[in-house]
């Protein structure tokens, strides 16, 4: 199996060392994530590596604590727009999918509380990458607004703020960690935002509006019907009477979003389906060409091409 690395991850680590000590990346060149989605696993591994031999894993762990550098990487951009931890979850385990990722992380979500386990498509990850990813991971949880957030690797504690001190003792399993916190974030999947919608105007707008607001999750039936404060059958009645179903506004809503980013940016197809929700690409293309009846390939040129960009 042929390894890939997620570009825009790449992308943020090679900003943060730049911050913190650029000598790190002599010889090598930044992942673009507009230019496609995946880079060069050894790659990757080779500038993690040096970053444990030089400095120990102290700014892997911290690269979650700079998430505001990676602000133009729609995928993250989608992962810090999560409403609970569970919704982070399943779009970050969905990301590692998307892409086919080698090696990938297992979120098991309770109350207060993550346990994740990385496991392997090939050869095993580096302790330095398995600590790249939880201290991405603990950023995140920390980016959507819990508290009294730490990591817990091989029995030791890190908080947020110590990370640039850490050391993993030789011999850790690091692949297997822990992150918890003691607060939720004020805002949930019942966000006062969608409030509103839960009572005027037609159901298949509102329902709209809701996928809208996190168009990059996955969206279940019964999450949305909750957030209107609908059952799944009301939520269905009403949309038939409207001459509508789930899947319709579903897709309307998706494909809304695919053409802004196909149109208005540069961001890679690839990273797009992935940004509107799909669980992977040939899931995207059918239902753009569906909607469309182009590829979003051939819409995006056709666009180029009529305001004389190529």
């Amino acid at each position: 199996m042929e390894e890939f690395a997620y570009a825009g991850l790449v992308a943020l680590l090679w900003r943060v060392i730049a911050e913190h000590d650029r000598a790190l990346l002599d010889g090598t060149c930044v992942a673009d994530p507009m230019m496609g989605a995946t880079a060069d696993a050894a790659q990757k591994r080779a500038l993690v590596q040096r970053i444990m031999d030089r400095q120990g894993p102290g700014l892997l762990l911290q690269v979650g604590q700079f998430l505001h550098l990676a602000d133009e990487t729609p995928a993250l951009s989608v992962l810090r727009n999560s409403a609970t931890p569970r919704v982070l979850a399943e779009k970050f385990m969905r990301l590692e999918r998307y892409h086919h990722a080698t090696h990938r992380v297992l979120i098991e979500t309770g109350t207060d509380s993550w346990t994740c386990t990385r496991y392997s498509m090939a050869a095993e990850a580096t302790d330095g990458e398995n600590c790249l990813i939880a201290g991405l991971l603990l950023g995140l949880i920390v980016d959507i607004g819990l508290k009294g957030c730490k990591l817990e690797i091989g029995g030791h504690v890190y908080l947020p703020g110590d990370l640039t001190s850490a050391v993993v003792p030789q011999g850790t399993d690091t692949a297997n960690f822990r992150i918890s916190w003691t607060a939720l974030p004020v805002h949930s999947d019942h966000a006062p935002s969608c409030a509103s919608l839960a009572s005027s105007g037609r159901v298949s707008d509102r329902l709209a509006a809701v996928i809208a607001s996190d168009i990059g999750r996955s969206w279940k039936v019964a999450d949305a019907a909750g957030i209107l404060a609908l059952s799944i059958r009301s939520m269905q009645r009403h949309l038939k009477a409207e001459m509508r179903s789930y899947s319709s506004v579903l897709r309307q809503a998706r494909m809304k979003a695919a053409t802004l980013l196909l149109t208005e940016t540069d961001t890679s197809l690839a990273e797009i389906g992935y940004c509107c929700g799909y669980a992977d690409q040939a899931h995207f293309q059918r239902d753009f060409l569906l909607t469309a009846n182009v590829t979003p390939r051939r819409f995006r040129q056709i666009n180029r091409e009529a305001d004389g960009l190529l």
